[in-house]
Parts: C-alpha cells; structure tokens; sequence
C-alpha cells in the first residue's frame, strides 16, 4: 500500500509498505483476491464485504468498494477503494451464504415488497442487472422463489426484515 488516509491508519494502523490483505481475516482473503482479479481483467469496479482487523486486534466488518488505476495504455497500477465500518451488523449464522452487498440490497428491497422495475430504480440499475441478482441469490440460496430466498435470508441473518 502506498497511500492511506489518516481514518483507515486509525481502523487498521499503518499499512503502508505492507499488502493490506495482513488486516483481512482469512476467510476474506480469497474473495479479496478474486474482487481484484475482476479488476485486473477489466472489471470497472468490485465490491466487497470482509472483516478487518482493527489496531486493537478486534475485527470489524466493512464494506469495500474500489476502482482500479490504470495508466494510459489500461494496465492495473493498483486501485483505489473507499471503506466503509458497517456499524450495528450482525453476525451471521454459522455457515450462512456470502452475498455480495448488492445481493444484499436487493434481498432487503425484496423483502419490502418492490418489484423488479421499483428495485432498479431504487438501486439505480437495470432491470436485467436486478433479475440477474435475483437468480443469483435464489441459487446461493436454493430458493424456489423470491419470498423463499428472503425467508431464508431472514433466517440465517443475512437481511433484517421486520415482523408485522
């Protein structure tokens, strides 16, 4: 890492000189990798949810999103990423599916009872971008539908969804 800003060297210490993947927990690590080999091969940007060691030695969970930089013949210099503590999560359940945090949107804007044209609009996406989440997330989850996937969702914590 050659740059961090003063609030990441307070979360995680001083990185620089160092790879930053030393603060990702090892069950992140490979996930980071492949966010950003996805850049490497052209991806515009990556996404990415982890836990992060703190200076104190305790982990947080955070939410990643990162571009890469690249030079004027379009090769990776490295990338540039904003992090951000999500406060107030909770754990999931043992074993439960990783999603991204899109995924994770959508599941939540499901559940509320958007349709598929509301949720693009909500999340600023297309509607085949929403459907593609959707499938996604049905086969992570082996749901049979949507109202499944977020009963099953709901249930290992992955969303918070309310009871009426």
């Amino acid at each position: 890492m050659r740059w961090q800003n003063a609030a990441s060297r307070e979360l995680v210490g001083d990185l620089r000189g160092r790879l930053d993947a030393s603060v990702l927990a090892p069950s992140d690590l490979a996930r980071a990798r492949d966010a950003y080999a996805r850049k490497q091969d052209g991806a515009p940007s990556a996404e990415l949810e982890a836990s992060v060691s703190r200076t104190d030695g305790s982990r947080v969970r955070v939410a990643v999103n990162s571009v890469p930089l690249r030079d004027r013949d379009g090769k990776m210099l490295g990338s540039f990423g904003l992090v951000q503590v999500l406060d107030g999560s909770e754990p999931l359940a043992e074993g439960a599916p990783l999603l991204s945090l899109r995924e994770r949107e959508t599941l939540t804007v499901l559940a509320a009872g958007f349709s598929t044209q509301q949720i693009a609009q909500q999340m600023s996406t297309s509607m085949e971008t929403v459907r593609n989440y959707v499938k996604h997330v049905l086969r992570i989850l082996d749901a049979r539908s949507p109202l499944e996937a977020v009963a099953k969702a709901r249930n290992c914590g992955l969303i918070k969804v309310p009871v009426i």
